[in-house]
């Protein structure tokens, strides 16, 4: 029998959910970094006792060095968030010359104890987990160059099984993807993904043969907790994924329904032929570039031709549509009725499938702007499958677009709770307070992503966004100028000519009004883009005449016209106005 551990930790105001990876404040989440939240939950559980420098520093970089500032920013940055003054540390007191102690009373809920009806969060009775674990890729034995998908595909398999179950936590693939070439240190990669358990293993494929060697680790001693081996016919390779994926959950000691019992031995389908393919799209699916969501198309559509019934490889063919046109590769019409088509397929191959919900919902929401539908399916996705980060991740757009910036901010420590890794869920967490026009508190979040990846182009896009309306138009351009153009090119460019135009720099913003007039030669451009550069340059007429445009052609960031910050100098204007009627926003 487990023993039973606290689910969250209270002192004064505050409410910290460590399985959740969450600090609230009077009920409402407080934005902090992960490094910042789990110095924190070391502080908070070893309260009342003197932690020492040194201590601190192994306990949250063990086997890194790293320079004693990083503590001292994160103690600085903690006390700052507590709202604590240098003349009254109610939580956390320096002791000179030794270290630090926590000492506010603090007081112990555990996953036995109710919480006298003192809801967290709206779903947050949906997903109570009692342990979060990762599954790291594969390793193939034998591959050959280029295979390394089957490693991936074989993790991503188990996770969508796991996943599935409410009193688990498992990391997506997504989280774990870069861990496919180098995985050295396993426990250290465990910690590095805030899992109490890892489950780690090898393939090797010869002919029909396969053979597979699988361990759960315990993170926290290092110990086995399971392991097994399997030699099969590589036909066979179903089978060994449901036995694995039941055996971990036995392990773990989840408790199943029915329902999840069913769920762990729920095929993606029985044509060994489809499964390969299937694992092939995944893996170039998830890179997000353009040229991986085409190869994921490519690989979907070969999957549907071996395999019509395979419900997520149209989840896959739809996701890959939506973000082509999300991201402005494909123009709106090629783009979201084959995700539409896509998404009802699958729905009407597995109505029970969370992802053909969410991917529905982006269609609904970027397409068809169907605010009331697209809603109600997103929360169905992540209702049925709590896990699914993408969900709540997409959620919080819708929620944004709606100008429920609380809510989305909410949603997002909600996904990042689930993928804390993941380094375009630190980026927009930004993003609540930049629509709420709180640009300073914006561009600290996004330089916080910067600080983790410095080549990461979306957290620079959004920081050189949020700088421009901050009033620092020359800052804005510099870090807008770093921005890798061959993923991001039309929106880079149309937010240095807002930039240019902001700093009085008008002759630059028009070439880079040419410069997007050159592109559209070539490629689709939204005619969005070129809206924000004209609003900034005071050329209302051409502006409106462009959003007019945009809402012709569906264009999909219109969903954002009522909260965007770029067209804030259009929205007393009754031709803007009378396109926010028509998108079905509320005007009062």
């Amino acid at each position: 029998m487990q023993a039973k551990r606290a689910i969250s930790y209270e002192f004064g105001p505050y409410k910290l959910l460590p399985l959740e990876r969450l600090l609230r404040r009077d009920g409402k989440p407080v934005s902090l970094t992960p490094k910042v939240l789990e110095t924190l939950l070391v502080f908070v559980r070893n309260r009342g006792k003197l932690l020492s420098k040194d201590d601190l520093m192994k306990t949250l970089w063990p086997d890194t060095v790293v320079e004693e500032g990083n503590l001292t920013q994160n103690i600085f940055m903690l006390r700052r968030i507590l709202g604590e003054n240098p003349k009254d540390h109610q939580y956390l007191v320096t002791v000179p010359l030794q270290g630090y102690c926590f000492v506010a009373n603090v007081r112990e809920v555990f996953d036995a104890e109710p919480e006298n009806g003192n809801r967290a969060g709206e779903f947050e009775s949906t997903r109570v987990p009692q342990t979060i674990c990762a599954v790291l890729p594969f390793t193939l034995l034998n591959a050959p160059n280029g295979e390394l998908f089957r490693g991936v595909g074989m993790a991503d398999t188990l996770i969508t099984k796991l996943s599935g179950l409410k009193r688990l936590v498992v990391r997506p693939t997504s989280a774990v993807l870069h861990y496919a070439e180098a995985k050295d240190d396993v426990l250290a990669v465990g910690r590095e993904l805030h899992v109490g358990s890892i489950l780690d293993g090898t393939i090797q494929h010869t002919n029909n043969q396969i053979r597979v060697n699988v361990q759960l680790i315990d993170v926290n001693d290092g110990k086995t907790i399971w392991a097994a081996g399997f030699d099969e016919k590589y036909s066979n390779i179903f089978a060994v994924q449901d036995c694995i994926a039941n055996q971990v959950a036995r392990a773990l000691q989840i408790k199943l329904t029915g329902t999840e019992k069913q769920q762990l031995t729920k095929s993606l389908t029985e044509d060994i032929d489809a499964y390969t393919l299937y694992i092939k799209g995944r893996y170039f699916w998830d890179s997000r570039t353009e040229q991986g969501l085409l190869k994921g198309l490519q690989f979907a559509r070969e999957v549907i031709a071996v395999d019509e019934q395979n419900a997520l490889a149209h989840v896959g063919l739809a996701d890959s549509y939506s973000l082509l046109g999300e991201y402005l590769y494909l123009a709106p019409e090629r783009a979201f009725p084959a995700a539409r088509t896509a998404a009802l397929r699958a729905l009407e191959l597995d109505p029970s499938l969370a992802e053909a919900y969410a991917s529905l919902a982006e269609v609904e929401f970027f397409h068809d702007w169907n605010w009331i539908e697209s809603g109600n399916n997103y929360r169905l996705a992540f209702g049925m499958k709590p896990n699914y980060a993408t969900a709540r991740h997409w959620y919080a757009w819708w929620l944004l677009a709606m100008g429920r910036f609380d809510d989305a901010l909410e949603n997002l420590l909600e996904a990042q709770s689930i993928d804390p890794g993941c380094l375009i869920l630190n980026t927009v967490l930004g993003l609540p307070f930049y629509f709420r026009r709180d640009f300073e508190r914006a561009s600290q979040r996004f330089r916080v992503t910067l600080e983790l990846e410095p080549e990461f182009a979306q957290a620079r896009y959004y920081l050189g966004s949020a700088l421009v309306h901050a009033g620092h138009p020359e800052e804005a351009i510099a870090q807008l100028e770093r921005v890798k153009t061959s993923e991001y090119r039309q929106q880079t460019v149309a937010l240095l000519g807002y930039a240019h135009a902001a700093a009085g720099e008008t002759d630059r913003a028009q070439a880079r009004l040419s410069e997007l007039t050159e592109l559209a030669k070539k490629r689709y451009v939204s005619p969005y883009l070129e809206a924000i550069v004209y609003a900034r340059l005071g050329e209302k007429n051409k502006a409106l005449a462009q959003l007019e445009k945009a809402f012709r052609e569906r264009a999909c960031w219109m969903v954002f016209l009522n909260v965007d910050p770029f067209l804030d100098s259009l929205r007393n204007e009754p031709r803007f106005m009378a396109l926010v009627r028509r998108m079905g926003f509320d005007t009062n």
